[in-house]
């Protein structure tokens, strides 16, 4: 299965899952599985939320930032990837003085 983001219309989203500010936005879904590459912009954040029926891997490209996964704070910068198993809640805060360039897939795995 192959995903062309040059294809994909980017949409601005504020306050995304309840976060603040704003994020640049490319997804698609494809067989039950969300492709997602995006820019979080500085002092901004993805809210809190709980992957009921999916778990969620974020590759970061570029910037620096954080994520709290159930409580445990986790330094992110280029290079990282963090994960969220299925049933466990978490966000991703962009600290830093650039945007927060990531990639995520997001399986449906119940």
């Amino acid at each position: 299965m192959r995903v062309d983001f040059n294809d994909i219309k980017e949409e601005i989203v504020n306050n995304f899952k309840g976060g603040k500010g704003s994020i640049a936005l490319k997804m698609l879904t494809k067989k039950d599985v969300t492709f997602i590459s995006a820019r979080l912009k500085p002092n901004s954040s993805v809210g809190m939320h709980k992957h009921l029926t999916d778990s969620e891997t974020i590759y970061i490209i570029s910037g620096t930032g954080k994520t709290v996964c159930d409580g445990e704070t986790e330094v992110l910068k280029a290079g990282s990837v963090t994960f969220c198993p299925v049933g466990y809640s978490h966000c991703l805060i962009n600290d830093g003085d650039e945007d927060l360039v990531f990639f995520a897939v997001v399986p449906k795995t119940l």
